[in-house]
């Protein structure tokens, strides 16, 4: 092969592998290595959202923290997290989720203890008919939750 048809033909053909490699991988299509509660845990910090992140509610611990409830779409089901910055040295973050309104629920999920700074947790799949909520606590100053969230 001459070298001006190399020059010109490998870099094509190096652009159509390439293209055809991000086309056929389903995980890289989707962006989530998971769907639906195989995502409870995951990291939402690398996710490319189709709606959101959004704030759905916000609790204070006056004087300390401020925790959020996030939520984000991604192929068309939804996933929420807690998020939380204090300038108290330790505190706890994490979020509940439930069935029933919040009379029962599935407590301290993806907490997170921290010795100040920012904080989220993992996330967690938010399916129709549950509803979620934030809590944070400020060791010695308070604890408080975001209102439920469905």
């Amino acid at each position: 092969m001459s070298r001006n048809l190399r020059t010109r033909v490998l870099p094509g053909a190096a652009m159509v592998f390439a293209a055809l490699m991000i086309s056929t991988d389903p995980a890289a299509a989707a962006g989530l290595p998971c769907s639906g509660y195989a995502c409870d845990g995951y990291d939402p910090g690398g996710v490319s959202w189709d709606s959101g992140p959004d704030t759905d509610a916000t609790a204070t611990v006056t004087d300390f923290a401020t925790v959020e409830l996030r939520s984000g779409k991604k192929d068309g089901r939804w996933y929420g997290w807690a998020r939380t910055a204090t300038r108290y040295y330790k505190y706890g973050v994490w979020i509940d989720r439930s069935t029933d309104g919040g009379r029962t629920w599935d407590g301290l999920r993806g907490y997170q203890h921290r010795d100040g700074g920012e904080a989220y947790t993992p996330m967690s799949y938010w399916p129709d008919g549950t509803w979620l909520r934030a809590c944070v606590n400020v060791e010695g100053n308070g604890l408080q939750c975001t209102k439920w969230v469905s």
